[in-house]
C-alpha cells in the first residue's frame, strides 16, 4: 500500500500541469466509483460546511498560527483568539475530522498540508471572497431557477444575486455599497490579474505594427471598460516602444482612482455609449463581456466597432470554453455568472456567433491557461 501511495503521489508532483491535472481527475473519479450512494450525497452536502469552517478557521488565525507556532492545544488557542474553549474545540475537531488540520491528541491541533496550504495569504483571499460574494447565491439558486422554471437568467436586476442578497440592486452597485464585499472582490481580481494579464504575451503585437504610423492624434491602445488601468500599465511597460496614445476608459468615478501610469491618458466613458476614439488600433475588453448578456454584450461591442477602422483590431480578453471536457473550475464561474450578473461564460461557437451578430470576424482565439480557459480573441469589422 505506501508503495502505491508513493506511485500517486509521484504522479501528482511531476510532469506537465496539464497531465496532472487530468490524472488529479480520473483519481477523483475513481475515488467517486466506489462510494456507496449514501456516501456521495453526504459527502456533496456537507462540502458548505467545510468552506464555512474555512472561513472561521482564518477569522481566527486558527491555521496561520498552527503553521507558524506549531502544535497548540486547545487552551492556547482559546487565548490567542478569544473564542469560547467548548465551542472552539467543537470547531477544531471538526476542522481535523475533514483533513482540515490534524488532531495529535485529545486536546492538541498541528499544521498538516491543507493547514498550511490555508495560511497561505492567497488561500484566505481565494476563500473570503467566495464565501461571502459567491456562497449566498449557491444556497439560493435552486429555489430561484425552480420559480422561474429553469429559463435563461438575462437580467442583472432580476438575478440570484437579488434575493440571496435581499437586495433590489444589481451585483456591483450592491458592492460598491457594502465594502467588505467590494474589497473581497478586488483582492480576488489582484490574483487574477497575473493569469490575465499572459494575453499581452500571446498576440503579436510589434507584428502587428510594423507598418503602424500614427500622428499625435491617433490611439495605438484603447482599454474599454479598463478600471483602474493595471492592463494598461501592463501594455505600456511592455511595449514601450510602440508610437501611439494609451487611453484608459472607465467610468469618472472609478477613474478618480486609477494607477499613476506615466503616458497613459483617462478618458470618462459609458462602454454603453458611442466610443469616443475613433480608428485606434487596438481595443481591448478585458473581462467586460462575460459581465453582460448576449443583448447588453452585443450593444457594447457595436459601439466600438463604430468606431473601428480598416485597419483596427479588437481584442477580447476572457474566457473561451471548450464544447465538452470543460474543468469544474471554468464551469463553476459559469454559473456564478448566471447567478450573479445574468450573463456567462461562452464557448468558442458562442463567440463566434455573438460576434458574428455585430458585424465582426474573429481572426484568432487562443487558450492561454488550460486550467480555466481564459483565452484572447483578436476579431475586426468582417
Amino acid at each position: 500500500m505506501a508503495e502505491l501511495l508513493a506511485e500517486i503521489k509521484k504522479r501528482l508532483t511531476s510532469g506537465d500541469e496539464a497531465s496532472r491535472k487530468l490524472f488529479q481527475r480520473d483519481l477523483h473519479e475513481t475515488i467517486a466509483s466506489v462510494e456507496t450512494p449514501k456516501e456521495t450525497a453526504i459527502r456533496l452536502s456537507l462540502y458548505p460546511l467545510q468552506a464555512a469552517a474555512a472561513r472561521i478557521g482564518h477569522d481566527l488565525r486558527i491555521f496561520q498560527t498552527l503553521d507558524t507556532q506549531g502544535p497548540q492545544t486547545v487552551s492556547e488557542l482559546q487565548a490567542l483568539t478569544g473564542a469560547h474553549a467548548l465551542t472552539l474545540g467543537r470547531l477544531l475537531r471538526y476542522m481535523a475530522s475533514v483533513g482540515l488540520i490534524r488532531q495529535s491528541s485529545a486536546d492538541t491541533f498541528e499544521a498538516n498540508s491543507k493547514c498550511r496550504h490555508l495560511a497561505a495569504p492567497e488561500a484566505v483571499t481565494i476563500v473570503t471572497h467566495f464565501f461571502e460574494n459567491c456562497g449566498p447565491l449557491f444556497q439560493e439558486m435552486p429555489a430561484f431557477l425552480r420559480k422561474n422554471n429553469y429559463q435563461d437568467v438575462t437580467d442583472g436586476k432580476a438575478t440570484v444575486f437579488q434575493p440571496a442578497y435581499h437586495t433590489e440592486l444589481d451585483t456591483y452597485t450592491y458592492f460598491s455599497q457594502h465594502p467588505d464585499n467590494l474589497t473581497a472582490l478586488i483582492k480576488y481580481m489582484g490574483l487574477e490579474r497575473d493569469v490575465r494579464g499572459r494575453w499581452l504575451k500571446e498576440y503579436p503585437f510589434e507584428t502587428q505594427t510594423q507598418s503602424w504610423n500614427p500622428s499625435a492624434e491617433e490611439a495605438l491602445f484603447v482599454d474599454v471598460g479598463g478600471n483602474v488601468g493595471h492592463y494598461c500599465a501592463l501594455f505600456k511597460g511592455q511595449f514601450p516602444q510602440l508610437a501611439g496614445r494609451i487611453v484608459l476608459e472607465d467610468l469618472p468615478d472609478t477613474l478618480n482612482h486609477a494607477l499613476p501610469t506615466p503616458g497613459v491618458e483617462k478618458l470618462g466613458h459609458d462602454f454603453f455609449q458611442p466610443q469616443p476614439i475613433k480608428g485606434a488600433k487596438f481595443y481591448h475588453l478585458g473581462w467586460i463581456l462575460h459581465n453582460w448578456s448576449d443583448e447588453k454584450a452585443k450593444n457594447i461591442l457595436r459601439q466600438i466597432k463604430t468606431a473601428m477602422a480598416p485597419h483596427s483590431v479588437l481584442l477580447i480578453n476572457d474566457m473561451i470554453l471548450p464544447d465538452s471536457g470543460a474543468p469544474p473550475f471554468a464551469t463553476a464561474l459559469d454559473l456564478v455568472m448566471l447567478g450573479a450578473c445574468g450573463s456567462l461564460e461562452r464557448t468558442g461557437q458562442q463567440w463566434k456567433e455573438l460576434l458574428g451578430d455585430v458585424g465582426l470576424s474573429i481572426n484568432e482565439a487562443v487558450v492561454y491557461d488550460q486550467e480555466s480557459f481564459h483565452g484572447l480573441i483578436s476579431a475586426t469589422v468582417a
